[in-house]
């Protein structure tokens, strides 16, 4: 079994991986970044839906954007629609696939190692070292570095504690006539106590998708079954993609020479399941703390704390309000979701959305409970 050592070994060549190891590779590290697929970007599950401040912070390039987002329809479950318009971009539609590409191509072009297709079985800290078994090609093989960064996205099945709740997110690519929003539905029949979607990308090409706590390929086959999505259908390649998504933070995201970030360590907007924004910017906290352990010697546990509190003191509060958000949202009937619709169409509810943020959700939503609150939505259905 043949060794190799880095400075920093990274698990997962994602967005967050990738980016992490681009950042920490322009300082001068030796990184290996370790991907189990055979190529970047591949079988990626996401809408690609990244917010305009997303955009200009971490310089995400032209090629790679697909189109602007600036209206969005909301469905309630009978079918009443609220149609939100914005003169300038809400956010923006990327190609997944060629943004994670571009994010590694960054990070090797500054002298990190990317090995695909190398799954890694184990990992370890002994003798002064992160330590990880891979097998690749068919060979097993072990790598040490002096500290190591998970970001293996979430994982049902992985070597890091989980967040006790978790929702699955799946979708697949179609061909759609006539959307040009981004479309939102709601209801017990499409997602209960959460969303289903339509985001156009390339002409026809659309994803539909869906978020739901159990059951996801059933609902989402009744999704594409929904007279609002099917009359306008024509083709879909039927690949299904699916994948857990965190509900919170998992309980400890550091050891001695080791860091999780991304949707490992549970960094997801928990509104909508969108993790990139987040693990973006908890992935410069975690490098931060990794240059300081580097600069000082020092790989303890103590030191890596740090990087906890700092990201948890971003964003765990908007964490927090968007599983608040949630759990209100579950105890709504059909009925009601339809009301707050209708609610919103007509009174007090854009004025407060238009004043939102695409990526920091807490201060609308409390806005947006304190009002329902007031006017008393839904007397009818508690009278």
């Amino acid at each position: 079994m043949s060794k190799e050592i880095h400075d920093v070994i990274i698990v997962g060549a994602g967005p967050i991986g990738s980016h992490t190891a681009y950042l920490l590779a322009k300082e001068g590290l030796d990184v290996g970044i370790f991907e189990k697929n055979s190529g970047i970007g591949k079988d990626v599950n996401c809408t690609g839906i990244v917010s305009t401040e997303c955009l200009k912070i971490f310089g995400i390039p032209d090629e790679v954007i697909l189109r602007p987002v600036n209206s969005i329809k909301a469905f309630s479950p009978s079918g009443n629609c609220l149609r939100y318009h914005s003169a300038s971009p809400l956010a923006y539609i990327i190609n997944r696939s060629l943004f994670d590409q571009d994010i590694n191509r960054r990070a090797v072009t500054e002298g990190a190692t990317t090995y695909l297709n190398t799954k890694v079985e184990n990992i370890s800290i002994s003798d002064g070292s992160f330590k990880i078994k891979v097998k690749t090609e068919g060979k097993d093989r072990e790598f040490r570095s002096k500290t190591g960064v998970i970001a293996t996205g979430f994982e049902l099945n992985s070597f890091i504690k989980k967040p006790k709740r978790f929702l699955y997110g799946i979708q697949t690519d179609v061909k759609m006539e006539g959307v040009n929003d981004i479309e939102v539905y709601f209801g017990k029949q499409i997602a209960p106590e959460s969303f289903g979607w339509v985001v156009p990308t390339n002409g026809k090409s659309v994803k539909i998708g869906l978020i739901t706590k159990k059951n996801p390929a059933e609902f989402l086959k009744k999704f594409l079954q929904n007279p609002l999505i099917a009359q306008r259908l024509s083709t879909y390649d039927r690949k299904i993609r699916c994948s857990p998504i965190p509900l919170g933070r998992i309980p400890k995201s550091y050891a001695e020479r080791l860091v999780i970030v991304g949707e490992a360590a549970g960094q997801v907007k928990t509104t909508t399941g969108g993790g990139i924004y987040f693990g973006l910017l908890c992935s410069e906290i975690a490098v931060n703390i990794i240059l300081k352990a580097f600069k000082n010697g020092n790989y303890s546990e103590k030191m890596f704390k740090e990087y906890e509190r700092i990201w948890r003191s971003k964003v765990e509060h908007e964490i927090k309000a968007g599983r608040m958000l949630r759990n209100l949202f579950s105890r709504l009937s059909d009925n009601q979701i339809d009301l707050l619709i209708d609610f919103a169409k007509r009174d007090g509810i854009l004025p407060i959305i238009k004043k939102s943020h695409f990526d920091w959700h807490k201060d609308i939503i409390i806005s947006l409970s304190r009002l329902l609150i007031s006017k008393k939505l839904f007397k009818k259905q508690y009278s």
